[in-house]
């Protein structure tokens, strides 16, 4: 019992860390593992509602959590607790994905809702979205290759995953999808055990390649180096490539000069948060999905308070639905605003100066040091005037309190270093883009 006890720790810990807190402690706080064997994990849960939410919208995590710590691939089992005492009720497996030829694990990754006719089209992303169905009904489309950026919860992988869903429906052809994360774990793989060729034949072969979370190559050299090679190989024969990122390719810190050129080669598009009119929209598609019914009133309070990250409002919903349900009560702006409090706490989160300073020594790969130092030169001044500008918006410290935080310089000095960034920003649009991608990156930062 005690080993069952520290896997299933470990592996809550890290569902924690993909869910985040309160979808967690809505679903898993309540769970344990039970027993494993050969086949398959047996999970208590504390009712059948849980029970069919865990199956229909988190086997993959439970899956995957699992059979990473026990280096399995297990079917998931759930038993409900009996009130009461009693024995525990076993209910359904949940079956391993169908295998296919070569082993590939990509099918894993991918969620069959996500469809490009369920993508709800905004001013935000109208433009990602028509040149994503381009990729699809052309073969030959005017632009190659196709780099989606923006910031996180907006729909990047929906597309992603939505062209995936779609031309696996109706064309005949090799289409890959996966998060760069799988593939460089593949690539580390496939270089240790020596079946580099096995490697490149599959990735090479695509018809389309569809790369996730680009931005996680960065400061992976060597990786790089072996994605280049795979990108040149693959727009050689003209195959279709459409990538997504959080970041705009030049904004990628420590992104390799030529792989950067290489994404920018084709059509690079930006999908920005929602506007107040396409949240409703995307509220209201989403909604009507559940079984019990949210009043345009409530859906209005929803879309006024959030900032337009698409999951956090689907979490949203999926939270007051399962209130609504277990407490027995009406969807209304009351239970709305009691129940979902804590997710516009979350909205305005506080910001630490160490957010701020790991962001940018990170991206300029220069230590704490330097940062604090006085050297002048460019490489170091730069960034330095950077992170003042963005301490004095993000957490609005006096000229002389950033003055005395970096060694103790004259607040006319932070002055001058902070007007000269925001002249920069107001004269050019691609080093305000850098400036958005830096906050939303502190914004992300854990403490």
């Amino acid at each position: 019992m005690e080993l069952y006890t520290k896997v299933w720790d470990d592996v809550l810990h890290d569902i924690r860390e993909k869910v985040g807190p309160l979808r967690f402690n809505l679903w898993f706080k309540n769970t344990r593992l039970e027993s494993f064997d050969d086949n398959s994990a047996n999970i208590l849960v504390p009712n059948v509602f849980t029970q069919v939410w865990l199956q229909e919208n988190f086997s993959n995590v439970l899956r995957e959590g699992i059979g990473k710590l026990v280096n399995k691939d297990l079917n998931i089992r759930f038993s409900v607790v009996k009130s009461g005492g009693g024995e525990n009720v076993p209910t359904t497996d949940i079956p391993l994905p169908e295998k296919r030829a070569g082993g590939n694990k990509n099918y894993t990754q991918l969620n069959r809702n996500l469809r490009l006719e369920e993508f709800v089209v905004g001013p935000n992303n109208r433009l990602a979205y028509t040149a994503a169905l381009e990729m699809i009904n052309d073969k030959y489309p005017a632009f190659n290759p196709l780099f989606i950026h923006g910031p996180v919860g907006v729909g990047k992988t929906h597309i992603l995953q939505g062209i995936w869903n779609r031309v696996k429906e109706e064309q005949s052809v090799n289409a890959i999808y996966m998060p760069a994360e799988k593939w460089t774990n593949e690539f580390i793989y496939s270089l240790q055990k020596g079946k580099m060729e096995a490697f490149r034949q599959k990735f090479r072969n695509a018809d389309i390649f569809l790369i996730d979370d680009v931005h996680f190559l960065s400061n992976k050299q060597g990786v790089q180096e072996e994605f280049l090679h795979t990108f040149n190989a693959l727009y050689e024969l003209s195959k279709r490539i459409i990538l997504a990122s959080d970041a705009h390719p030049k904004m990628i810190g420590q992104l390799k000069e030529n792989l950067a050129s290489r994404f920018m080669s084709g059509m690079v598009t930006k999908i920005d948060k929602p506007e107040y009119a396409t949240r409703l929209l995307i509220l209201r598609s989403k909604a009507a999905r559940f079984d019990v019914h949210f009043s345009e009133e409530v859906l209005e309070f929803i879309a006024n308070k959030f900032d337009g990250n698409v999951r956090e409002v689907e979490s949203a919903l999926t939270t007051l639905s399962a209130h609504a349900k277990f407490n027995e009560k009406k969807i209304d702006i009351q239970l709305a605003s009691d129940v979902l409090g804590e997710f516009f706490c979350a909205e305005g989160k506080i910001i630490k100066i160490t957010q701020i300073e790991t962001v940018v020594m990170n991206y300029f790969n220069i230590s704490r040091n330097d940062l604090h130092s006085n050297k002048k030169m460019k490489s170091i001044s730069f960034p330095r005037q950077i992170c003042m500008y963005l301490i004095k918006t993000l957490l609005d410290w006096s000229y002389q309190q950033i003055g005395n935080y970096f060694s103790s310089k004259k607040h006319t000095t932070v002055m001058f270093a902070i007007k000269k960034v925001k002249e920069q920003i107001d004269c050019d649009k691609q080093f305000k883009l850098f400036i958005d991608t830096l906050t939303e990156k502190i914004k992300k930062e854990k403490h």
